[in-house]
């Protein structure tokens, strides 16, 4: 089988595990002395962010929602969020019981953002960190589409934080702190697509084993209930048996309106020792053959630890005795995909372990690396669509640019979804078309260079 054959392949084969999944949910969260006439809104987070920014965190003080007379918060307490990880992914950020109304607009209250970017005038490039200045810190949305919360129904809500409008540059483009913040905000019902939870990460509190269920740690520390059926996908010989309370877990899924449970397609276990890292992997050492040591900038850790913030870069030290996964592929043949000698910079992934206090500073002993997928932005390369064996080219820039080295091709199959287009045939012309590809990146075995395996293509 040639390569162009064994990707298409592997991506109809990765798609049609990702979009299957469905089924039902029977438990409920909410208390049933709650006064009448209330509903619930989930807080969907999203981002647009710029090629050079490596991370953005804002702590979000506050979230509300107006109907002209009253206000609903909508946060309960403050959330540091990091929001640049989140191109072209969801998570959610809070789920909160509000009165019941028509509520016209949305005021967000943001304080501290923190700046990580890319210094391309360095060499090597270096990764710097800036304290930003919010021009405001209060901002207010008018919603296109009213947010109607029913009395005992579910609404989302996606907030998506422009970084690439938000963030100041000069005349040589580079950063000069103020944060201009632009959010675009608006009402989604909970079974449309952007209501789907991508990723959702925390710590495993209890199981019920009788119950097919668990519930998880989520944002503000709220307990959330996780439901599963015999769709929910789980990696070979792992499931709820597998659980307990140190395990830290990735659920994907959609929140149901009947039961304030979060229906589970995908559970994947990060790690079993409640101790995680993830982010992009910026060098591997050495380049070619079995990697024994990564570069990673890390854009989430749980739980905190003081040599490893977002927005930094730590090292990772492999010894043989790690695990590697693939996000959607179950199947024992990830192992040959996904290995030591498969480890590229601009991967995305997370490593979970031991957290080894016995040296100073403490590092992770890694037991597991999960693969994620991605969002990337850029520009199809006029002339370069391939339609006969399905992949075209695109030109990212930032820092994914520099660590995938140049155009990078991306695969597609008839389960890629397009999102502003008709398929490949609309990719033609003479000039660049700004494109989001949303996929796996994995190492091409005949060249060693980086490829996506796309679940999605978005024009911009």
């Amino acid at each position: 089988m040639n390569g162009t054959r064994f990707f298409r392949c592997l991506i109809a084969l990765i798609l049609a595990v990702t979009l299957a999944g469905c089924g039902g949910s029977t438990s409920n969260l909410t208390n049933p002395g709650q006064a009448n006439r209330t509903g619930t809104v989930a807080v969907i987070g999203t981002d647009a962010p710029m090629g050079s920014v490596l991370a953005f965190q804002v702590n979000v003080t506050g979230l509300t929602a107006s109907d002209g007379t009253n206000t609903a918060n909508l946060f309960s307490g403050s959330q540091t969020i990091e929001f640049s990880r989140l191109n072209g992914l969801r998570t959610l950020l809070d789920l909160q019981t509000v009165p019941a109304g028509t509520y016209t607009s949305v005021t967000a209250t943001l304080a501290s953002p923190v700046i990580s970017y890319l210094d391309a005038t360095a060499s090597p490039p270096a990764v710097n960190t800036l304290n930003g200045t919010l021009t405001q810190s209060s901002v207010t949305v008018l919603l296109n589409q009213p947010l109607v919360v029913g009395d005992g129904d579910l609404i989302g809500l996606l907030v998506d934080f422009r970084l690439r409008d938000s963030l100041e540059v000069d005349a040589s483009g580079q950063l000069t702190g103020r944060v201009i913040p632009v959010l675009d905000i608006r009402a989604i019902p909970p079974d449309a697509p952007d209501a789907e939870i991508d990723e959702l990460r925390g710590g495993v509190t209890s199981i019920n084993l009788a119950g097919s269920s668990f519930v998880m740690q989520g944002p503000h520390g709220r307990s959330l209930t996780v439901v599963t059926d015999n769709q929910t996908q789980f990696d070979p010989g792992e499931g709820l048996d597998q659980l307990d309370t140190n395990s830290i877990v990735q659920v994907s899924g959609s929140l149901q309106r009947a039961s304030l449970t979060l229906r589970a397609t995908e559970v994947i276990i990060l790690s079993k020792e409640r101790f995680l890292l993830g982010g992009l992997i910026t060098d591997v050492r050495p380049p070619d053959g079995r990697a024994d040591h990564v570069d990673l900038l890390v854009r989430t850790e749980l739980p905190d630890l003081p040599n490893a913030q977002p927005g930094r870069i730590t090292t990772l030290d492999f010894d043989g005795n790690e695990r590697f996964f693939i996000r959607h592929l179950r199947m024992p043949l990830s192992i040959f995909l996904f290995n030591r000698d498969s480890l590229i910079p601009g991967q995305r992934i997370s490593a979970g372990g031991l957290l080894d206090t016995s040296v100073n500073p403490a590092r992770l002993d890694v037991q597991r690396v999960w693969l994620h997928q991605q969002g990337l932005e850029g520009a199809w390369v006029p002339g370069s669509t391939d339609r006969a064996n399905g992949n075209f080219l695109l030109n990212t820039g930032g820092l994914a640019g520099q660590l995938l080295g140049g155009p990078v091709k991306v695969h597609v199959s008839p389960l890629t979804r397009f999102r502003g287009l008709n398929g490949l045939a609309d990719l033609s012309g003479t000039s660049p078309i700004r494109l989001r590809v949303v996929g796996l990146v994995v190492k091409d075995r005949a060249n060693g260079k980086a490829v996506i395996l796309a679940r999605v293509v978005e024009k911009l």
